[in-house]
Order: structure tokens, then C-alpha cells, then sequence
């Protein structure tokens, strides 16, 4: 993995779990409940898996916009 690899493997890691956990939270957790309880843990599931999407978004955009000006340091 070469060093422009290592910088933004955290985004992706922490990203993926982040949106896993919020995926759980909808399919898993939320069948558990009743009505309006149902509906807003599995509406808060599915931010959470947005947010998970947008940290994975940040470190794209991070390096993309490294790779632009030519700056491979640690974007961290």
C-alpha cells in the first residue's frame, strides 16, 4: 500500500462501521419495537448509516483535493 493509501484508510474503516452500525440499528433493533417507536428508531438508524456514508465522502474528498495540489502529508 503505497503512503497515500495509508492516510485515507481511516475514513473507510471508521465510515464502514459507522454506517453498519446505523444498518443494525434499522434491521435489527427497530423490529423490536411498536408504532411511533419503530418508526423513529429506524429513522435514526438510517442517519447514522447516512453519517457513516459522509465520513467515507469526507476522506474522498480529502484526497482527491490533496491529489489536486500535489500534497500526499497526512490529512489527519
Amino acid at each position: 500500500m503505497n503512503s497515500v493509501g495509508k492516510v485515507f484508510t481511516g475514513h473507510w474503516i471508521y465510515g464502514t462501521l459507522i454506517a453498519f452500525a446505523g444498518v443494525a440499528v434499522s434491521r435489527l433493533l427497530a423490529p423490536e419495537f411498536a408504532g411511533r417507536v419503530h418508526a423513529m428508531v429506524a429513522l435514526a438508524g438510517q442517519f447514522v448509516a447516512l453519517g457513516g456514508l459522509m465520513v467515507i465522502l469526507r476522506g474522498i474528498r480529502r484526497r482527491l483535493g490533496r491529489a489536486a495540489t500535489g500534497d500526499a502529508r497526512s490529512a489527519s
